[in-house]
């Protein structure tokens, strides 16, 4: 009987965490890839507003990245957890903890699953678009990076590309990147990558959606659909590819996160 009460009361301590300490903590990881471009790019994701992850939620991450001044911003999808929810608040808040956010060569998004209502993502974008950010679904940006880089002044070109969701939108698996020195491709699910036959085309794929599993205690994780055969951290997936799933900010289906503390990401290349 002793023990019952102990393996409950862990239990219940366990949950507690999970719903009260864990969500609220910030792990900021650097990736140095090494290829001598000389640029800091910035990726955040997984928002998910609701009644439970607020704008507020965000300004740790903000104040992060105004402290580190990325060259580049991206935001790879899921900026509320439901679209319905969204359109009954007034949003000015999340406008404005988006808007806060700057980069010199731009900030960038594509969308995620939950940014979808009725096969629909214009109020998404809308407010995306409201806060500074260029839409990349299924498509490409050049960018010049002979000026505004935060450091070692290097010359050339970065091409940003991105895919419609896979699981809600069209995305465009055949997309290519447009002529430039490093190709960065943003996708939200990583099994994307299993339909994107021109891997060898992009340096640095990066992507979101599995929260790292949100609960994930030892070998055991939630299983996200869009997630199963890649969910956390880096991946080597050829001789010039690298994948990084970033584990996210926000909560889905429960609110709750225990050994996936929320991250931001940032590569420098």
């Amino acid at each position: 009987m002793t023990w019952i009460i102990i393996i409950l009361i862990a239990l219940v301590l366990l949950l507690l965490y999970g719903i009260f300490v864990e969500p609220h903590l910030m792990r900021v990881r650097t990736i140095d890839y090494d290829r001598g471009q000389g640029l800091k790019i910035a990726q955040f994701t997984d928002t998910h507003f609701t009644w439970h992850t607020t704008a507020r939620r965000l300004k740790k991450f903000t104040k992060n990245i105004e402290e580190n001044q990325p060259d580049i911003i991206l935001f790879t999808g899921d900026l509320f957890d439901k679209v319905s929810w969204a359109k009954e608040r007034d949003l000015t808040a999340y406008i404005e903890v988006l808007s806060e956010l700057t980069a010199p060569l731009g900030k960038f998004a594509i969308f995620g699953n939950h940014d979808f209502e009725d096969n629909n993502s214009h109020f998404v974008r809308e407010i995306l678009e409201k806060s500074g950010f260029t839409i990349v679904n299924n498509r490409s940006e050049v960018l010049s990076k002979s000026h505004n880089a935060s450091y070692a002044q290097p010359t050339g070109k970065i091409c940003i590309s991105g895919i419609d969701d896979m699981r809600e939108g069209v995305p465009d698996f055949a997309i290519y990147p447009q002529e430039a020195d490093f190709s960065l491709l943003m996708v939200h699910e990583p099994d994307s990558l299993i339909q994107l036959e021109q891997l060898k085309a992009f340096d640095l794929i990066i992507a979101g959606h599995s929260h790292g599993g949100q609960i994930r205690i030892g070998n055991f994780r939630l299983h996200n659909k869009g997630s199963k055969y890649f969910d956390k951290g880096k991946y080597e997936i050829n001789e010039k590819t690298s994948l990084y799933v970033n584990s996210g900010i926000g909560l889905t289906f429960l609110p709750i996160r225990i050994g996936v503390v929320p991250e931001i990401v940032y590569y420098e290349i």
